[in-house]
């Protein structure tokens, strides 16, 4: 039975694999975990600077949200956009007005610069289906961008569990069970008109039945988030963060039977990949090379 009636995001130092699975991810229940990557040395290393040092010459695409919550992207070096942000960050420190840098999400940059691996460890894997063990790194996504960057109300467009990691700065989540989304007037497969921080009640007056819950991620904590989960990301301060978008079996055959409810066709392609590895035991192996497009992919 699924758990839906909370207004708070459960809080904990301490939880097993066991208890995450059986308490959470099988409840549909989010957590924050903190205290489990205090020994990673990202806490301590990472920045923009320090990815432009590790590779200068790496173009990355970042992306605009529109007032309409279209996305635009456009290709950039790191060494670019780090100028960018430091420049931002300068001048809101002086109180003077800039433009909002662009903002870098779906990032594959373990992939791109492979030795970043050794700053996240030792990395909780206990808390992923074995399938994903075998070059867990693979699978993560980077957000990178200054602070008051903002990823408007959506939810991941495969349903998929996301375990999400707090390296660096703070970000402010409001989120959402799915069944809340009827209030939120969707415009697309994943995205909603309202605004969490400053919803306007005359023209989405149904948001008044929704339950938002609204807290903070501090660098070296863990958020999960059940499938479906609406979410919307303020930026505090300058912040990096990467997460894994993972399923379960029952997860990713809800993936490809949300055909019938407008997901996508492209999305049921990767969730059927992915039912492939995990109800087949297809190797992981064989699997990624047809998934990997997804990592850095906008529904």
């Amino acid at each position: 039975m699924l758990i839906s009636s909370f207004s708070t995001i459960e809080q904990s130092s301490k939880i097993s694999s066991q208890e995450f699975k059986e308490n959470f991810v099988q409840k549909g229940k989010p957590i924050l975990i903190s205290g489990k990557l205090q020994k990673w040395p990202s806490l301590n290393k990472w920045s923009v600077e320090y990815f432009k040092q590790k590779a200068p010459d790496l173009k990355i695409l970042v992306k605009n949200f529109t007032t309409h919550n279209e996305i635009e992207s456009r290709k950039t070096s790191i060494e670019e956009y780090a100028g960018l942000i430091k420049a931002y960050e300068i001048h809101k420190r002086k109180g003077q007005s800039v433009s909002l840098p662009p903002y870098c999400h779906d990032l594959p940059l373990f992939s791109l610069i492979p030795s970043l691996v050794k700053d996240v460890q030792p990395f909780p894997l206990h808390y992923l289906p074995k399938w994903y063990h075998y070059k867990w790194w693979r699978y993560c996504q980077f957000f990178i961008g200054s602070s008051d960057s903002i990823t408007p109300l959506h939810f991941d467009c495969l349903l998929t569990n996301n375990i999400f990691f707090q390296v660096v700065g703070r970000k402010k989540f409001t989120i959402l069970m799915h069944e809340d989304a009827e209030y939120c007037y969707r415009h697309s497969w994943r995205w909603f008109k309202v605004n969490p921080e400053n919803p306007d009640l005359d023209k989405y007056p149904e948001y008044k039945k929704a339950k938002p819950i609204t807290f903070i991620v501090n660098p070296g904590d863990i958020l999960y988030m059940p499938p479906g989960t609406l979410h919307h990301v303020r930026s505090l301060d300058m912040s990096i963060s990467f997460n894994i978008d993972w399923h379960t079996e029952k997860s990713s055959l809800n993936g490809i039977v949300a055909s019938l409810k407008g997901m996508p066709h492209k999305n049921v392609y990767y969730n059927f990949l992915i039912t492939m590895g995990l109800l087949l035991k297809v190797p992981s192996q064989i699997i990624f090379p047809f998934y990997k497009s997804y990592l850095n992919y906008v529904s």
